[in-house]
């Protein structure tokens, strides 16, 4: 009969829809979609109340018996309650194909890469950009992939070298907020040869000591501000990332419950003598610490942050207003605002009910200026597939002369409902 023939094909649908599913979970599918509250952006502005959706898929196909690919993307929109805005995004994280050879394997294609062993300040970590807006409550969800090839050659499963080279620059996006009256253009540097980027790393694992070795020849991935002048009232500015140098070396070694790391990187700048105010000064950048776990589930982490600027500068001292403003500002997202700086940072996280609660505390401090930052949040996972967040980023200190301060209007308290697959 006609109904008998309509059952038919619905059964059908289904198991083609089964059994497309599940040869895409053999290829690696995962994802999750996640309803976010933010209290305020992260973009320095006056706006509060975002609620938002996100999507994102990662799929791991095989193209052969040697190659390997993975494949994530991300829409999203941060702000679904104001309708007339275009606020839908969609993004490529990752994209590559990896060849697997005896000794050694080749990426090609939009990849993250992070380096460094230190805990949430990394000097050496200058590969993949950052989006310090983006509404989203962890940490690992500001990197985004740059279009790259990475070659990894295995001495032994424990020493690996690391070449990296890209043409394809891309810059964190920071919350730079300039008053009306200040006119920013920015100016990236551009897709070719002259801009390419290369790295090396020597890496150690698996031993006694974890240790890595470091060379960088690229851009700055934080943008920095030049004053051009005015222009019909408005004062011009220009926002662009300066070729750098890094050397860095990190460790990490663990005596039983106790862990100690440590990261540096001396860098190399376009300004050598400390002539230019929009160009980073050379520096030294250095963390060092440790963490111990108590009673299994209770982790607390501290470390002390160092930075020294060579052929230092006080910007104070320029004379003219408007330039000592823009440069003032650009001080403080660059580091430059004292030539010797300290900073403390500390985590404490605690996981209860077999690991289904996790309450953790992330905080920066700095010294010099007394001005600081906390993140608490707390994470709960309902089932497998639904887990739940609440948190919250405080930002306290001078709104004019220290980085924390500068980012007060950024206080936000968070939520996060998130369904896994």
């Amino acid at each position: 009969s006609g109904v008998g023939f309509a059952e038919d094909i619905k059964k059908d649908d289904e198991g083609l829809g089964r059994n497309l599913y599940s040869r895409l979970q053999d290829e690696g599918l995962s994802g999750f979609l996640r309803t976010d509250y933010f209290s305020s952006d992260k973009a320095s502005s006056e706006k509060t109340d975002f609620l938002g959706l996100t999507a994102q898929l990662k799929i791991l196909p095989r193209l052969g018996d040697k190659i390997d690919s993975r494949f994530e993307a991300r829409a999203y929109n941060f702000d679904i309650l104001h309708y007339n805005n275009d606020n839908s995004v969609s993004e490529l994280l990752e994209g590559l194909a990896i060849f697997r050879f005896e000794n050694s394997d080749l990426s090609i294609g939009k990849q993250i890469i992070t380096w460094g062993r230190a805990d949430g300040v990394n000097p050496t970590d200058n590969l993949s950009p950052k989006n310090y807006t983006l509404l989203l409550p962890e940490e690992g969800d500001r990197k985004t992939g740059v279009a790259s090839l990475k070659y990894d050659y295995y001495f032994s499963s424990e020493l690996t070298a690391t070449l990296f080279y890209s043409p394809f620059f891309e810059p964190n996006k920071v919350p730079f907020a300039f008053p009306s009256f200040i006119q920013p253009t920015e100016k990236k540097p551009a897709y070719n040869i002259e801009n390419s980027e290369a790295a090396f790393r020597l890496n150690k694992i698996g031993s006694d000591l974890d240790w890595s070795i470091s060379y960088f020849n690229g851009f700055d991935l934080t943008p920095e501000v030049r004053y051009l002048g005015t222009n019909g009232g408005k004062r011009l500015i220009e926002i662009t990332n300066h070729r750098i140098q890094v050397f860095g070396a990190d460790f990490a070694k663990n005596y039983g419950r106790y862990g100690f790391r440590g990261e540096a990187a001396y860098m190399l700048t376009e300004d050598m003598d400390g002539n230019y105010p929009y160009i980073k000064n050379p520096n030294l950048y250095g963390v060092i610490g440790g963490d111990r776990t108590f009673i299994e589930t209770l982790n607390i982490n501290l470390q002390f942050i160092g930075r020294y600027i060579f052929k230092y500068s006080d910007v104070e001292k320029i004379q003219n207003q408007a330039e000592r403003s823009i440069y003032i500002k650009n001080a403080t997202f660059s580091g430059e605002l004292d030539e010797t700086q300290y900073s403390m940072s500390g985590r404490v996280d605690y996981k209860l009910f077999n690991e289904t609660l996790d309450m953790e505390v992330f905080g920066v401090w700095n010294f010099n200026r007394n001005d600081y930052f906390i993140r608490p949040i707390v994470r709960y996972a309902f089932t497998d597939s639904w887990k739940g967040i609440i948190g919250g980023e405080f930002y306290e200190g001078d709104e004019n002369r220290t980085l924390f301060g500068v980012l007060k209007k950024n206080n936000t308290i968070f939520m996060e409902l998130k369904y896994g697959f």
